[in-house]
């Protein structure tokens, strides 16, 4: 299962290795491998066998020790059980001094090879009477009493045990004082004192006392004295010294508190002053033995308290850099005894030989190595040589020498590809060659082609250049001609309304252009962003008051939300999203007969857009490049969100084998067919511009129950300072008196464009002259110098960039503001127009303020506007819009809110005014929107908030 993948690892990999290299390091790797292995699981467990041999060896080492000291400590155990129960029977009489010690005389024999050094009574009265072995391995017998005057005597003895000469008189000595006599008083019982240092010889010694006790009947026991045992402890440093521990291995006991018992060293156990005197016990951590030192030093840091430890440990301690097998065994008895074992084994005692096998192995593996290197490389090449002379003959023709063949003699695997090379390049040769001439004609054809599709593409320019230029200029007088007329007031009601279905066909037509230029400038990759602050929620309300006559003429229910943390101001193409919106809404208002047709705009918490029931179809990412990123850089902290959009529709559907081409240029639904309107443009233009926005398109569509568009865009935050104020259209009436008389230049090959210009301008007591081409208007400009002149720039005789480029050349021209009429929509225009001289740049059709404006901009003429009686009333209105939500009416009572609509559903004026007024009360900004909305007899939008709240039954 892992094969496969390993090689595809190493067909990924993007090194390059000469094949020697290939051939070689393998196989040395191999060899190095394998005897390194060998050598490394030869090295591991020969340490785990030194480890299990220290082990063993330390635990039986261990073991011995405790054995001999049982059997060291076992000797004063039974001498003293002996004399206690011979006093206990009356065989040893206590008051006869000789008698005791021809006793303890024949007690030495038995345990001769002990070397019980001292046996002795102290009795109550604090006479004392005792047998002890001298340094010079002689006995004598030692007695304190009032007949040595309570002096420290020592006699010779003879072979029975018996005084014979006074060797010495000592101090003074009341054995009762001593810590041997008291510790057994206190204890009651056998007990082990203490170790000490013996007061006559320096040595270490320990004494097994046993307290002797008469007993009367009916009366208290009486004390008659203590039985003493001394053990020498030189007896067990000179058996430690013989014990052999591997080559450096050293054993020592300490007590509990770290006092040195004895060692295998030839270390005296305890301290001289300088006269050589003893004068305290050597402690471990202070012994002058390295190893000893380190390794009690060790302990103390693994163990805070000896006390501690209750059994046996075994482990291995880097001690002096070194590493050291360790082993602690605890010595107990009933008596007292409480001893540490201790036995450390350097591990270089037992890794020579491991070592010295390693040695070996590294030897073997470095003329494993060499051995393989120089077999590889032979190996290798006998291998290459021949396929580099093949690599050489590639290069060769791939560089069009085909005359280089291979020449390898040899009957193997290799000998055959030289073979067949040859044989492959003679093909190839001939196959060039026929290729070199289907190349050459298909270049010569391509050639040809390309210069058929850039004329083609031109040609495309030029056709959309004329056409825009062609249509846009009968447009203009169309919408131009017919805004005119509305100005009049002369014109019968229905006569206006012939003039406006007139002026919104013309926009309609301006529409269906806009849309083939757009998906023109889209597919050429020319589409850009052109960004600014604007208002959203005035944007949705704006759209909601332009198609809700619409859907109340169809009987539909219009429905524009937003959620509560949708930002109010942001930044993003307001243009192309207003067009995005309205291509939407318009298509699900025209494709919907009853129900209803819902926006909801929100915050997107993921990117992912969720689909409804029906089938779903998402957009592709498409190349657009936007003139500008919506998100922020790390520089401008510019905060980013994105907002999603549903346009909901309860209308015909979409059935699910037409989804696949509804985002397709001038392709229709079979519904849109039916309904015969339409280009086919809306909808794949409305998802390129949500592309071009940062965001994606989806549809989801039931046939029968209805449609859901969905998308999101990216967009930026902004504050309410950086909107501009949306001014309030105003129609110009006359000029502002004190003014100038303002001389304006038309100049246009269309007289129709002239005259649109001539009665817009006249009217207001402009002084006025027309030129039909550019030599004409450069004629009047010099003669009559107008203050402004509106040229367009298309023209016959002389077009309008070469009449500019005259004018401002001049100083006089420098003067006269020119504004460039054009019907072109490309945006390359504008710098070309710009360029020539031109102060402005306006495009056909062009709406009436866009021209007054201009000359107020440019020349500075001011105007005098019509007086709106209503601007309070749309003011309330348009705040209107904001106040009055269906949040809003939910938060009156509903007593107040089911009168209000009784009283809109009987149409009763007085109740109404009657709940107004409670309203006004509690909310005056609402109750003034709902008195603007009853008196604009928008009943339907109260009944409509008012419904939201109330849940279906």
């Amino acid at each position: 299962m892992r094969v496969k993948p390993l090689k595809e690892i190493f067909r990924k990999t993007p090194l390059k290795l000469p094949l020697r290299t290939v051939l070689i390091v393998p196989f040395v790797l191999q060899i190095v491998g394998a005897v390194g292995l060998v050598g490394y699981l030869s090295f591991k467990n020969g340490q785990q066998a030194v480890k299990d041999l220290a082990n063993q060896l330390m635990r039986e080492t261990s073991d011995r020790i405790e054995q001999k000291l049982n059997n060291y400590l076992a000797v004063p155990r039974t001498i003293d059980r002996i004399n206690g129960n011979a006093i206990a029977l009356n065989q040893l009489n206590l008051q006869d001094p000789n008698n005791l010690n021809r006793n303890f005389w024949q007690q030495r024999f038995l345990f001769d090879e002990v070397n019980i050094s001292a046996i002795y009574f102290g009795s109550a009265e604090g006479d004392f009477t005792g047998l002890g072995l001298q340094s010079d391995n002689t006995w004598q017998i030692s007695r304190v009493g009032r007949v040595t005057n309570n002096k420290f005597h020592s006699y010779a003895t003879d072979n029975w045990g018996n005084p014979t000469k006074l060797l010495d008189v000592g101090k003074h000595y009341d054995p009762r004082i001593r810590p041997w006599y008291q510790k057994a008083v206190k204890a009651g019982k056998s007990v082990w004192s203490d170790i000490y240092l013996d007061f006559k010889e320096p040595r270490l010694k320990i004494t097994l006392a046993q307290p002797i006790y008469k007993s009367i009947p009916n009366q208290p026991a009486s004390l008659r004295g203590v039985i003493g045992v001394d053990f020498v402890l030189t007896h067990i440093g000179k058996f430690l010294k013989g014990l052999k521990i591997g080559k450096s291995g050293t054993t020592f006991i300490i007590e509990r508190t770290g006092l040195i018992v004895a060692s295998s060293t030839e270390e005296e156990p305890f301290l001289r002053d300088e006269g050589g005197k003893v004068k305290a016990r050597l402690a471990a951590t202070e012994s002058r033995v390295p190893l000893i030192q380190a390794t009690a030093k060790y302990l103390t840091q693994r163990h805070s308290n000896l006390a501690e430890i209750n059994s046996e440990e075994q482990f291995i301690a880097t001690i002096a850099g070194k590493p050291q097998f360790i082993q602690i065994a605890p010595l107990k008895d009933s008596l007292g005894i409480d001893w540490l074992i201790v036995v450390v084994i350097p591990e270089a005692d037992f890794m020579e030989q491991i070592n010295a096998n390693t040695r070996t192995t590294i030897l073997l593996c470095i003329a494993a190595l060499l051995l393989a290197v120089i077999v590889g490389i032979l190996t290798a090449g006998w291998v290459t040589q021949p396929i580099l002379r093949l690599n050489a003959a590639a290069k060769n023709i791939a560089k069009g020498d085909w005359d280089k063949t291979v020449e390898i003699n040899r009957g193997d695997e290799v000998g055959e590809l030289a073979n067949s090379f040859n044989t492959m390049a003679h093909q190839l040769q001939e196959s060039f060659e026929t290729l070199e001439q289907k190349v050459k004609a298909r270049t010569n054809e391509l050639e040809i082609a390309k210069e058929k599709a850039e004329v083609a593409n031109q040609a495309k320019s030029t056709f959309l250049a004329n056409m825009s230029h062609e249509l846009r200029s009968p447009l203009n007088a169309i919408i131009g001609f017919s805004q005119l007329m509305t100005r009049s007031q002369t014109l019968a009601k229905d006569q206006l309304e012939n003039v406006s279905i007139i002026n919104r066909s013309g926009e309609h037509l301006l529409t269906l252009i806009n849309n083939v230029l757009d998906l023109s400038k889209i597919e050429a990759g020319r589409t850009t962003l052109n960004e600014k602050n604007f208002d959203l929620i005035r944007l949705l309300s704006d759209i909601e008051d332009m198609f809700r006559l619409k859907a109340e003429d169809k009987g539909l229910q219009l429905l524009v939300e937003h959620t509560p943390d949708v930002p109010r101001y942001i930044r993003t193409d307001e243009v192309k999203l207003r067009q995005v919106l309205i291509n939407l809404i318009n298509n699900a208002i025209k494709f919907t007969e009853e129900g209803g047709v819902s926006v909801r705009v929100g915050i997107v918490r993921s990117k992912h857009l969720s689909a409804t029931a029906g089938t779903q179809v998402p957009t592709t990412n498409l190349s657009f490049v936007p003139s500008q990123h919506l998100s922020a850089t790390a520089g401008t902290q510019v905060p980013t969100t994105n907002l999603f959009f549903e346009v909901e529709d309860t209308g015909f559907g979409i059935a699910p084998e037409e989804l696949d081409s509804l985002f397709e240029a001038f392709v229709q639904t079979e519904t849109g067919k039916q309904a015969q309107e339409g280009t086919g443009l809306g909808l794949p233009i409305s998802r390129k511009f949500v592309e071009l926005m940062g965001g994606e398109m989806t549809v989801s569509s039931t046939v029968g129950k209805g449609t859901t568009f969905k998308f999101d865009i990216q967009v930026s935050l902004a504050d309410a300072v950086e909107v501009e104020s949306q001014k309030t259209t105003r129609r110009v009436i006359a000029l502002e008196p004190n003014q100038p008389q303002y001389r304006i230049l038309i100049v246009d090959d269309k007289s129709l464009n002239r005259q649109l210009l001539i009665k817009l301008l006249n009217p207001l007591g402009f002084e006025l002259k027309e030129a039909s081409n550019g030599k004409e208007a450069i004629a009047i400009w010099d003669e009559w110098s107008p203050h402004l002149i509106w040229m367009d720039m298309r023209m016959p005789v002389m077009d309008g960039y070469e009449a500019t480029k005259h004018i401002k050349s001049t100083t006089k021209g420098q003067a006269t503001a020119v504004i460039a009429l054009t019907a072109s929509v490309l945006e390359e225009e504008r710098a070309v127009v710009l360029s020539a001289g031109c102060d402005d740049f306006m495009r056909k059709p062009f709406r009436e303020a866009d021209i007054f404006a201009a000359m107020h901009k440019h020349i500075g003429v001011g105007y005098i506007y019509e007086d709106l009686n209503q601007s309070d009333s749309m003011k309330t209105k348009e705040s209107g819009k904001e106040i009055l939500t269906a949040a809003a009416f939910k938060k009156l009572p509903v007593e107040w809110v089911a009168n209000l609509e009784q009283a809109i559903l009987n149409i009763d004026l007085n109740l109404i005014a009657q709940e107004s007024d409670r309203i006004r009360d509690q909310n005056p900004e609402l109750a003034e929107a709902i008195a603007n909305c009853i008196q604009n007899f928008e009943y339907d939008k109260i009944l409509n908030l008012i419904a939201h709240n109330n849940p279906p039954e």
